[in-house]
Formats: C-alpha cells, structure tokens, sequence
C-alpha cells in the first residue's frame, strides 16, 4: 500500500470503516489503516464538546442519534463521530471532518443542523464548545 495515498470521499469512508473492522483483529492493523488516509488540501476538522443537564443525558443522546446519520449523508462531511464520555456520561464529544470551510459553513447552514440546536438547549448545561483544526500533512 501506498503511503501518503491520496483518495476521495467514499474512498475515505471506505477506509474509515476497514480501520474499525481492523480494529476487531488487532490495533497495530487499525493504526496502519487510518494513516494510509490524506485528508484533502483545506480540510476542516470540528471538534465539539456538549455537556448534557444532569437527568437529561438520555434525551441529549435520543436527538444527536437522530442527527449523525444526517450528518453524515452530506456532500462535503468526510467523517462524523460522536462519543460520550466513560467518566463524564453527561460529557459529548464531536469529531467531525469537513473537505472545505465551504462544506463546513453548508453543514451549519442545514435544517436539521439548526433544529437540533434549538432542540438541545434544554438538555445542556451551557454553551458547545467548538475547536476548529486544521490538519499538518
């Protein structure tokens, strides 16, 4: 395999979910798997937290299920992920990847981007917390 090979998004998709299936088998299999992918030129990544209302972790948890496979059905996402915390279960994290400040913008722009916002304000306890990057080769 190639490194520093250079694929499109339903390629990245692909190799995202070959590097999970070899996370089953062994975790040297997986790591080598996610760095064979080059995010393209002027990628954004999104890392967000959300911290749920105590009592409300079930329901913040309910509307980001329905949101993700949204998400992740648009032209410019290359990647969406959310996690909860082990320690923290009131604590989400957001890891997102976008193909252009372009994609990104269209992604805050969409309906049910929007809708889930409004959703979650009673389930949260204070603000999301954004942190854009941008990747380094």
């Amino acid at each position: 395999m190639k490194d520093n090979l250079h694929i499109d998004r339903r390629s990245l998709v692909a190799k995202l979910g070959l590097a999970a299936a070899a996370a089953a088998l062994s975790a040297p299999t997986a790591a080598h798997a996610v760095q064979t992918v080059a995010l393209p030129k002027g990628a954004v990544t999104v890392v967000a937290f959300v911290r749920a209302r105590g009592g409300k972790e079930a329901e913040l948890a309910r509307a980001t299920e329905v949101l993700v496979p949204k998400v992740r059905q648009e032209a410019g996402n290359l990647l969406c992920q959310v996690h909860r915390g082990l320690e923290e279960p009131g604590l989400f994290v957001f890891y997102e990847i976008f193909e252009s400040a372009a994609a990104l913008e269209a992604h805050k722009a969409a309906p049910y981007v929007k809708q889930w916002a409004m959703d979650i304000e009673a389930l949260t306890a204070g603000p999301v917390e954004l942190k854009l990057l941008e990747a380094l080769g």
